[in-house]
């Protein structure tokens, strides 16, 4: 996933993650978010008895949550897996406490999961059956596809549950992995069944293409599986409450290995939540921060929700959990949903109303807490509307809809001059009659703090280890690398590299690298911001390896937007809270991200092109373009040109050897580029010892030995 420096990604990634960051407004994420969201308040406002038929002739696409790592993540943490209930579990009563891949359990409640893993298959693609949980509140499944070809443009998949002698009945929501090395995992989240049935049927419609019907055997789950509430945890801790938001300490869970926590977000005004990932992070009152992992079963709505995994506490420890957004803020971006009771106003444009056309307009909306008047709408030539709305100083957008047959969409707005905001509609042709349009949403913004001071309950002393501020893991040294044979420009460059690195492997003392890197943000694009400036510091033993790093990020203000930090082979972000291992390998300092790109040149099918050119201090370097062409271009909204392909250029210092400059960018069908981002080193020097801050910095990691 990563090169020897376990900091510095691969090129793909590299452009992976770029194009992530690039999308469109709306964020992806948002949209699929919004999406289920209104989904499900759909459901809930319009309840249809639906004729089930296992015929596959109806194939409307399913809305489906991708559930997706921050790619920003990759930078410091391998991803953890979430340990999973696998073999025959043996009957028992009613459990209080965190169940693998369930969640917690209410008072009394029976879970029962599934009995073994079974398997069905159907035109080349197998389905596992890996997990299942049956509780008071859900029936929810994990599975596994894997199959040649598969695309994720072709997932069209409904599921459904049935028990015996019942109607099947339709999932509420799902999630899925993505495609990796031809393998998806899937889960989904029905209603809670009825009469405790051992057995049901899944149905699964057009799964790539495929359908399914599998039968689960269910069982209780044993009290080994169970993580146990202790008493003393059952009282709820909350933060203060800002502008209708608060944070709260749902339930605790303890063992001899492990706590488990779950918090949540609650909100004066139902059916509200937060626009983008959220987190929180575990420190001391000296602001060391504690090892967290997102253990949140991906059947629940982690939008609201979190459930992390912590070490073991002796009870005596005085806690501060934070809400952490990415990037950091002082504020909340919240949205909520008012289509259950929207306000409306009727607008009529009148006889042949003309582009650019302005009505001066006086309807007051107030909805919640938020009282919002409409001043003007403008007539644009999609066609569209775009409405001029007066605010409270929270508000930051609204969202309206109309019935009206020829409505095609809604947009969001931006801020206007006099800090009001925008909001719009768009239609297939311009409607003659008068319309009634709703306000069906507002973004607002909450400003403020969210903190629980919390003291952990102890954990059983048995087995026990205490935290420490002092990694010593084993790590073995990275295999050696294959001679480069048969390609002069790979040789070249890898020569180059080793030069450069050469000086900076050798130890004790640290290495200081400054970055910058500059880009052209899109609509809609949050990280990373248009300047970033990297700074990381790494310790370098006698043998010259890399011990501990240090990873700072600064906006163009001077700010920290992220802080990370590793030690050993233990690595936790600052920001996020996120944390966990590496893969265990010892690695020497490098600023090499080339080679490994050239490395694999033929098998990715990468064009390569070799140039002289001149550094930008007039010293001679050596200019390597790699590009990829795609089979056929992509046009993505608002673009004036599709991308047909992707690109990377790399400059180095003939005489030195270093990578001075890497610049990332799309083909466009012209044959023009467009370039999403550009990476420059502006300094590598080698001292003796960090400044205080840094080392102050690493005393802040705590782990368990």
């Amino acid at each position: 996933m990563v090169n020897e420096m376990n900091q510095l990604l691969q090129p793909n990634l590299e452009s992976a993650m770029s194009q992530f960051y690039v999308s469109q407004e709306p964020e992806p994420v948002f949209a699929a978010h919004l999406e289920e969201r209104l989904r499900q308040r759909q459901r809930e406002l319009v309840s249809q008895k639906r004729k089930f038929r296992f015929s596959f002739a109806d194939k409307r696409r399913a809305m489906i949550q991708k559930l997706r790592a921050q790619p920003i993540l990759a930078f410091f943490f391998a991803i953890l897996s979430l340990a999973a209930i696998t073999g025959i579990v043996y009957a028992l009563g009613r459990l209080t406490g965190f169940i693998p891949g369930f969640g917690f359990t209410s008072e009394g409640e029976i879970v029962y999961v599934l009995a073994e893993p079974v398997e069905s298959s159907a035109g080349g693609n197998t389905l596992h059956g890996d997990q299942a949980g049956r509780g008071e509140d859900q029936f929810w499944v994990e599975l596994t596809v894997e199959g040649d070809g598969l695309s994720e443009w072709e997932d069209f998949s409904k599921a459904f549950v049935q028990q015996p002698d019942h109607e099947p009945v339709e999932f509420r929501t799902s999630g899925s992995s993505g495609i990796i090395e031809n393998e998806v995992e899937l889960s989904y989240s029905f209603p809670p069944l009825v009469n405790q049935p051992q057995e049901v049927t899944l149905l699964i419609e057009d799964l790539y293409g495929q359908d399914f019907a599998i039968s689960l055997e269910l069982e209780p789950v044993e009290e080994g599986e169970v993580v146990p509430v202790p008493a003393e945890a059952s009282i709820l801790q909350k933060s203060e409450s800002h502008q209708g938001v608060q944070l709260v300490l749902d339930n605790v869970a303890v063992n001899s290995e492990k706590t488990i926590f779950q918090v949540s977000l609650h909100y004066d005004q139902p059916h509200t939540w937060v626009i983008g990932p959220w987190n929180v992070t575990l420190s001391d009152e000296k602001g060391s921060l504690y090892p967290l992992t997102d253990i949140t079963p991906t059947t629940m709505h982690s939008e609201d929700t979190h459930i992390y995994k912590t070490i073991p506490f002796d009870g005596t420890e005085k806690l501060v959990l934070t809400l952490a957004t990415f990037p950091p803020s002082d504020s909340l971006s919240l949205f909520t949903d008012f289509s259950e009771d929207s306000p409306s106003f009727t607008f009529d444009a009148g006889e042949n109303p003309e582009i650019g056309q302005l009505w001066k307009l006086n309807h007051a909306l107030s909805a919640g807490s938020f009282d919002l008047k409409v001043i003007s709408a403008t007539l644009t030539d999609e066609p569209g509307l775009v409405f001029e709305i007066e605010t409270g100083p929270s508000v930051s957008g609204a969202r309206f809809y109309s019935t009206d047959p020829l409505v095609t969409g809604s947009t969001g707005g931006i801020p206007v001059h006099n800090g009001n905001i925008t909001a719009g509609l768009t239609f297939s042709g311009m409607p003659e009659q008068p319309l009634e349009i709703q306000l069906m949403g507002v973004y607002y913004q909450a400003k403020g703090t969210w903190q629980i001071h919390w003291q952990p309950p102890a954990a059983p002393p048995q087995d026990m280890t205490a935290p420490t501020r002092t990694v010593a893991p084993t790590m073995l040294p990275l295999p050696s690398a294959t001679p480069i044979t048969g390609n002069p420009l790979l040789l070249e460059v890898k020569q180059l590299a080793d030069k450069y690195d050469a000086p900076f492997q050798k130890g004790p003392g640290w290495v200081h690298v400054v970055q910058e890197t500059t880009s052209d943000p899109r609509a809609g694009q949050t990280y990373p911001p248009a300047y970033l400036k990297s700074e990381q510091w790494y310790e370098i033993d006698r043998e010259g390896y890399v011990t501990r790093i240090v990873w700072l990020d600064y906006n163009s203000d001077g700010q920290i937007i992220q802080q990370s930090a590793t030690v050993g082979d233990y690595s936790i972000n600052f920001t996020t809270g996120d944390s966990g291992l590496n893969n265990g390998l010892r690695y020497r300092f490098s600023l090499d991200i080339v080679t490994q790109s050239l490395s694999k040149a033929d098998q990715n099918g990468t064009q390569v092109l070799r140039e002289n050119s001149k550094c930008e201090d007039g010293r001679p370097c050596l200019l390597i373009t790699m590009q990829n062409n795609f089979a056929s271009a992509v046009q993505n909204p608002g673009e004036e040109q599709a991308f047909s392909g992707t690109g990377q250029r790399a400059w180095i210092d003939l005489e030195t050897g270093q990578q001075v400059k890497h610049q990332s960018f799309w083909l466009l069908e012209d044959g023009s580029e467009s370039v999403i981002s550009t990476k420059s080193t502006v300094l590598v020097e080698k001292v003796s010892n960090p400044p205080q801050k840094i080392l102050d910095i690493l005393e802040k990691v705590i782990m368990v030995p």
